[in-house]
C-alpha cells in the first residue's frame, strides 16, 4: 500500500474530513470530489506565494494547493474549527508530517477528539527518527509530553530547538548527503553535523535578545513502538478518548497511525483489563527499547560479520595446526589436548 492510500485508509469521498496542512499533495482533494476542509498556518495567498519561490516546487505543482478553510496551528485545531458550528461532525482527520511539530501534541488530539464525530478517525504520517536527521537523538518521553502540555506551550522550547541542531545528523554515501534515509542504512554512513556550538550560540544569543518568532523544529522524536507507547499511555490514563487502530511498521522513511475516536474516556479499568494493559505495556517498553538501542544490521553488514568470524576461525585453525605435532607426540598432556580440541569445537560452533 502506497503513503497516500495508507493515509486515505479511512478517507471516503462522502465523509467529512478535515486535511493538515497538505500543500500541493493533498490526500483528499476537493477538485476530485472531496468533502474535506483544509487547515494550515498559512492563506490560500501565502502558501501559493511560497511555492512560487521554492526551487524544489516546479511550478505545475502550485495548482494542487487548494483553498484554505481554517487558518492557524492544528494544535488549536478545535478553536478553528469550533468557530464555523462544525464541531463533531467530521468523520477523518488527515495529518503528514505535523505531529512532530507540535508544541503541544496532548492539545493538538484532545481537541481533534472535539472536531470528529464518534468512531471518526485521525491518520497520521510520522517520520522515523532512524530514518532522518533526527537519527541521533533519544526517544521523545510521556513526562516530556505532558509538561508541554500542563506549560501550555505554544511554540517550541529552546532545548527542543537545540537538541535539533546539535545532533542533526546525515546519510554520506558517494559523495552525497541526504537527511532523510531508509530504515536499513549502513550506520557507518549516518554522521552528525558539527553543530554543536553553533546551535549553543543559538541558545545564548536568544537569552541575551528574547523574542516572540515562532521557530519550528521537531519538537518530538518518535519510532513506531515508542510512539505507540506514548498513545497507549495517555489512553489508559485518560487523557484521550482515542483507540488505536494501528501503528504500522516503517515503510520508506515514515510510519503511519490510525486512531479512532471512543464514546467516552476510559477511566473505568477493571482489574482484569489492567493486567492486560501493563502485559502488554511491557512489550511495547521493550520493542521502544529495541528500536531505540540499535539500527537493524543490513545485509552489508551481516556479510562483513560473517566474513570477521570466518577470519577470525581461520586464524584459529592455524594456531591449532601449528600445535597438531605436539599434540600427537604427546608432548602434550592427554587431558589438555581433549580439553584444546573442545574449546576449538565450542568456538566453531558459537562463531
Amino acid at each position: 500500500m502506497g503513503r497516500s492510500a495508507e493515509l486515505a485508509r479511512f478517507v471516503t469521498r462522502e465523509g467529512r474530513g478535515i486535511e493538515i496542512g497538505p500543500w500541493c499533495n493533498p490526500v483528499a482533494p476537493k477538485r476530485s470530489g472531496y468533502n474535506c476542509r483544509i487547515l494550515d498556518v498559512f492563506d490560500t495567498a501565502t502558501l501559493r506565494q511560497r511555492a512560487g519561490v521554492d526551487p524544489g516546487i516546479p511550478e505545475s505543482a502550485i495548482a494542487g494547493i487548494e483553498e484554505v478553510d481554517f487558518v492557524g496551528s492544528s494544535t488549536c485545531i478545535a478553536d478553528l474549527v469550533g468557530a464555523s458550528d462544525t464541531m463533531g461532525t467530521f468523520d477523518y482527520i488527515v495529518s503528514s508530517h505535523n505531529f512532530e511539530h507540535l508544541p503541544d501534541p496532548l492539545k493538538f488530539l484532545q481537541g481533534c477528539e472535539k472536531v470528529l464525530r464518534p468512531g471518526g478517525v485521525l491518520s497520521m504520517a510520522i517520520p522515523d527518527r532512524r530514518c532522518c536527521f533526527d537519527y541521533f537523538r533519544p526517544h521523545s518521553s510521556l513526562a516530556e509530553l505532558l509538561a508541554a502540555f500542563f506549560e501550555q506551550r505554544e511554540r517550541p522550547t529552546q532545548a527542543q530547538i537545540f537538541e535539533r541542531w546539535s545532533l542533526q545528523a546525515r546519510r554520506v554515501m558517494n559523495g552525497e548527503e541526504a537527511i532523510s534515509f531508509p530504515l536499513a542504512e549502513d550506520m557507518s554512513s549516518i554522521l552528525p553535523f558539527d553543530s554543536l556550538h553553533t546551535a549553543f550560540a543559538m541558545w545564548q544569543d536568544f537569552v541575551g535578545n528574547p523574542d516572540e518568532l515562532y521557530r519550528d523544529t521537531h519538537c518530538w522524536v518518535f519510532t513506531p513502538a515508542s510512539c505507540e507507547l506514548i498513545l497507549a499511555d495517555l489512553r489508559f490514563l485518560g487523557l484521550i478518548a482515542f483507540e488505536i487502530v494501528d501503528v504500522t511498521a516503517t515503510s520508506g522513511n515514515e510510519f503511519y497511525v490510525h486512531l479512532q475516536k471512543a464514546s467516552g474516556l476510559a477511566n473505568d479499568w477493571g482489574r482484569q483489563d489492567q493486567a492486560q494493559f501493563y502485559t502488554d505495556r511491557r512489550d511495547l517498553i521493550r520493542r521502544a527499547y529495541s528500536e531505540a538501542s540499535f539500527p537493524p544490521a543490513t545485509g552489508k553488514q551481516l556479510q562483513q560479520t560473517i566474513a570477521e568470524q570466518w577470519r577470525r576461525i581461520a586464524e584459529l585453525e592455524g594456531r591449532v595446526s601449528l600445535m597438531d605435532p605436539l599434540l600427537h607426540n604427546g608432548t602434550v598432556a592427554t587431558p589438555v589436548r581433549v580439553l584444546m580440541r573442545m574449546v576449538y569445537r565450542l568456538f566453531r560452533h558459537l562463531t
